[in-house]
């Protein structure tokens, strides 16, 4: 396993913003792993961190409300059905 150095400006933010574990989960999986502009689904934060999607909203809302991510949404067809997909990111004070 590789060990992952947190950037100290991310972890003073993180600290400050007093959020519960699962969220300090998702921030670190949000700086490491995310495609080019920095964006991950709620999808596949849950599958790779092992959250449920519930747990990995419940995350992005006390990161929101910290200040720390930004979310985005967008319209997908999933089964033939229209779906809302949202994703999330590290703002940019934060990365």
């Amino acid at each position: 396993m590789n060990a992952i150095t947190i950037p100290s400006r991310v972890y003073t933010r993180l600290r400050a913003a007093r959020i519960p574990a699962h969220a300090w989960v998702v921030a670190i999986h949000l700086l490491v792993n995310t495609d080019k502009q920095g964006w991950r689904t709620c999808s596949s934060l849950a599958s790779d961190t092992l959250l449920t999607t519930h747990q990995i909203r419940q995350s992005a809302r006390a990161l929101d409300n910290a200040g720390l991510i930004e979310r985005g949404r967008r319209y997908a067809k999933v089964d033939g059905r229209k779906t809302t997909m949202t994703s999330y990111r590290l703002k940019d004070g934060v990365r």
